[in-house]
């Protein structure tokens, strides 16, 4: 236990540096352009959350607002209306958001990769793995987007598998459910 709070004490000393303004540290921009003046910028909800959610972008060509179908067990395409930059050092993830997961919608590559030099707009592929289609109206929010330091490396081609330590080659299910 005195472990635990140890790890939680050093966890809130990090926070005060990591949160927005906090620290001294300067804060990292997101560089978001609206392609519409009707797409909605991303938001933190609430305020402690790490993921910035982001919006359907459904509109008709007379500017209705709209929605998508995602079939049963199928991937649909969902436009945001936005073009996002990461700042230098850093790559977006899209991940799920857990409202629509309950209801069997995740992102379909999740985590999606926005990569640094990535300039199209921003899509959101959803997979609906429940029993229903499901439906998507402008201005859902649809995913989180996950601000992520790059951790860059080298690939180094060695001549003997790695040593044998703990679980060896078993994979899947090898430490039980």
């Amino acid at each position: 236990m005195v472990e635990f709070k140890q790890r939680l004490l050093a966890r809130n000393e990090l926070a005060k540096y990591s949160q927005r303004g906090g620290g001294g540290l300067a804060e990292p921009q997101l560089r978001v352009y609206k392609k519409d003046p009707r797409a909605k910028l991303p938001v933190r909800s609430p305020e402690s959350a790490i993921g910035l959610d982001v919006f359907a972008f459904l509109l008709t060509e007379s500017g209705r607002p709209s929605s998508r179908a995602i079939h049963l067990k199928g991937v649909t395409s969902i436009p945001t209306g936005l073009i996002v930059q990461p700042p230098p050092g850093y790559f977006i993830q899209t991940c799920s958001r857990s409202g629509l997961a309950q209801r069997g919608v995740f992102v379909a590559n999740s985590p999606g990769v926005i990569d640094p030099d990535y300039t199209g707009e921003l899509f959101v592929l959803l997979f609906n793995g429940g029993y229903e289609t499901q439906y998507v109206a402008h201005e859902h929010r649809i995913a989180q987007l996950i601000l992520t330091p790059i951790s860059w490396c080298t690939v180094t081609e060695v001549g003997e598998p790695p040593d044998s330590a703990g679980r060896g080659p078993a994979g899947f299910g090898s430490t039980g459910l």
